[in-house]
């Protein structure tokens, strides 16, 4: 993953649009869709199933890798005030479209309910607090407190984005200090068990914003080396060999041998099991380890000569307009799998139609941007291995 980029006389390096960054975040708004059609036969050959992390990790550290691309560069050449405004005004846009999404979810899965008489349809995304007590819900759902089933990723990804004005201040600064401070707060979390509040299910938030953002920052750091220099991270060969290696293990514990017992070695398990809620140790250094493998193979160069009006590279230019439709795709799809369709004619169908339907809505965006004039934004740039 690469920035194209020129050498300003700040210092600062200017950008340009990255077309295999955009593939790959594509990538993994495909696979989170397949993802969340729970039980499809595709489900079985996405990435999560070799090894510890899935396409939830993936899109987090794009997302702060975007962010510094998107933002930082502006920010330090002194726009803090303009930049730091236009950032608050998308999160607070990723928070009324998640309890857009809320309400759509529900409604979906009431017309399964209308149409079967089946109450426990509800139960299938946690929809039950929504519907015996619709307005405790509606007020915890305002408050990030209620989060149904597949509605969890865009909370936190308001969190990371509200929360960037001051990680951009602090990065300002200085980029150590930014991870230390955000590595502790992971380590903190992970060992002392903090997490945000749930209400009225309990458990804590699926995905930890205080766990997940240290993701977000790893990827916003690389970013901004991305900006300084020619570069977000430099060809180690031994490095790129143990990620393999790490890689291989990951990918037999999970299809071979499986994850040893909790308390297998005299560590708390958040630094010893693969772990989603907390994002543990293993599962980040596998999703760290995979990118790292990617970046410095052949496989990066392929993508890297991919057109921006490559398919995977439309969805991920425009990620959040993709990521909501396939939501409520997906969310579909499952209240149709509950309804009785299923099999695999169904799935493949409907997972074929699903995408076509997020490719279609990214070229309707990406001819709206360019008839507007945004489409010198969207052309490929050139940019070596990175």
């Amino acid at each position: 993953m690469g920035l194209g980029s020129q050498v300003t006389a700040g210092g600062v390096v200017g950008s340009g649009r990255d077309t295999a960054l955009d593939v790959w975040r594509g990538f993994a708004l495909a696979t989170i869709f397949i993802n969340h059609v729970s039980g499809n036969v595709l489900e079985a050959v996405t990435h999560k199933n070799f090894g510890f992390s899935d396409a939830a990790d993936l899109f987090v550290f794009f997302a702060g890798y975007a962010a510094a691309c998107a933002y930082f560069g502006k920010y330090l050449s002194g726009q803090r005030l303009a930049i730091s405004t236009k950032v608050l005004s998308r999160a607070v846009s990723l928070y009324t479209t998640h309890l857009a999404l809320v309400v759509l979810g529900g409604a979906v899965f009431s017309l399964g309910v209308i149409r079967t008489g089946d109450l426990g349809l509800f139960s299938v995304i946690a929809l039950e607090p929504l519907m015996m007590d619709p307005a405790e819900a509606l007020v915890s759902a305002a408050m990030l407190l209620y989060q149904p089933g597949f509605l969890n990723i865009l909370p936190l990804y308001f969190v990371l984005i509200g929360s960037l004005p001051l990680l951009m201040l602090v990065a300002a600064r200085s980029i150590p200090v930014a991870l230390g401070l955000s590595g502790a707060m992971w380590l903190l979390a992970g060992l002392g068990g903090i997490n945000f509040q749930t209400y009225p299910l309990p458990g804590g938030w699926f995905f930890n914003p205080l766990s997940w953002q240290f993701l977000f920052v790893l990827g916003f750091a690389l970013g901004t080396r991305r900006l300084r220099h020619s570069h977000a991270t430099w060809y180690s060969r031994p490095l790129w060999w143990a990620c393999a290696a790490y890689l291989a293990v990951a990918l037999l514990l999970v299809r071979g041998t499986g994850l040893p017992p909790s308390g297998w070695l005299p560590l708390p398990d958040f630094l010893t099991l693969p772990e989603k809620q907390f994002l543990s140790l293993p599962r980040l250094l596998h999703v760290l380890a995979l990118c790292y493998f990617v970046v410095h193979s052949p496989l990066q160069g392929w993508v890297r000569g991919f057109s921006a009006r490559n398919p995977l590279a439309m969805m991920g230019r425009h990620s959040l307009p993709v990521f909501c439709t396939g939501l409520v795709v997906s969310i579909s799809g499952v209240a149709l799998k509950e309804t009785g369709f299923d099999g695999a004619v169904f799935d493949i169908t409907y997972v074929s139609a699903g995408l076509a339907v997020q490719i279609a809505v990214a070229a309707l965006l990406t001819a709206t941007e360019k008839r507007r004039g945004g489409g010198n934004a969207a052309q490929p740039v050139a940019v070596r291995a990175s």
